[in-house]
Order: structure tokens, then C-alpha cells, then sequence
């Protein structure tokens, strides 16, 4: 084997291992008013590290079409990592808000019309407004119905039910 080719099968390796770290699940913190989800700086890093593992790679390859599968993917991670630094989820008293690379989604909690509790995401629909569609994949079955409940609970402290508050 090559030292090239060594340094490459390196670099694929790296940007492997850099993406299994970058695709973990976000963090629960708990707050006074309610509850913050965010992925860990290091995973937002790990996911610019393994694109920029990918992009090294990728360039001196002589064939186009492997150089273009190889940016392309190293432009996939890197808007992971993007992804990763700026998406949060705030379950807070006046609603539950959603940031993403596109902004923030805002639903108050009297305005949540339907909750859709599916396998692999809970999914908020407000009236005549906007969806949010929280990928729960990855969390762990505490966190989850943690993320249900604390959802529940707002939904019927905005409903006025009694002997809520």
C-alpha cells in the first residue's frame, strides 16, 4: 500500500468515526421554565471535522466522479455540523419553540391542535400555522417519555383544566 493511499484510507476513517460521533442525540437540559434540547458543541465539531476529513480526501482523487461523490459528501457533513450547532428545541411555558438552519418555530401551547406520538418522532400541529416534528430516534426511552410528558403537561396547563397549576 501506497503512503497515499494510506493517508486516504486514514482520512475515510477519521471522517467515519467523526460522523458516529456527530450523529448522537442531543442534550436534555432542564430549566426552570421547562425543557431545552441542543446537541453537544463536540458534535457540531465532529461533523466539521470529518468533512474536512472527506474534502482532504477527496481532492487529489483523479477520477471526477469519485472526487464529486467525495465533496459532496464532505458538504453533507458539513451542513450537519451546522445543523448541530444551531438546532434547539425549548419547551418552555408560553410554547414550544424549534430553531433551525431555516429559524425559529414558534407554537403556543393553546395553539397546538393535534400531538402525533409516532415511532420515531412526536409531531406538533397548531392551528392553521406551523408543524413541528421532533425526531426522536436515537433518544433513549427515559428521554422520550420525559420530552412526552413535559409536552402533556403544557398542553393541559394551556387547556385550563382543573386543578392544573
Amino acid at each position: 500500500m501506497s503512503l497515499r493511499t494510506a493517508v486516504r484510507t486514514g482520512l475515510l476513517a477519521l471522517a467515519a468515526a467523526a460522523a458516529a460521533v456527530a450523529l448522537g442525540p442531543p442534550r436534555f437540559t432542564w430549566e426552570n421554565d421547562g425543557l431545552r434540547l441542543q446537541h453537544p458543541a463536540p458534535q457540531g465539531v465532529a461533523a466539521l471535522l470529518g468533512a474536512g476529513a472527506l474534502l482532504a480526501a477527496a481532492l487529489p482523487l483523479r477520477s471526477r466522479a469519485l472526487a464529486a461523490l467525495g465533496l459532496a459528501a464532505a458538504c453533507g457533513l458539513a451542513l450537519l455540523g451546522a445543523q448541530r450547532f444551531v438546532w434547539r428545541v425549548e419547551a418552555v411555558e408560553a410554547g414550544l419553540h424549534e430553531r433551525t438552519l431555516s429559524g425559529w418555530t414558534r407554537i403556543a401551547w393553546s395553539d397546538v391542535e393535534r400531538l402525533d406520538s409516532r415511532p420515531g418522532a412526536v409531531v406538533l400541529r397548531s392551528r392553521g400555522g406551523p408543524t413541528v416534528t421532533l425526531a426522536t430516534r436515537g433518544f433513549g426511552g427515559e428521554d422520550r417519555t420525559r420530552l412526552e410528558r413535559t409536552i402533556a403537561r403544557r398542553l393541559k396547563e394551556a387547556s385550563g383544566a382543573p386543578g392544573v397549576r
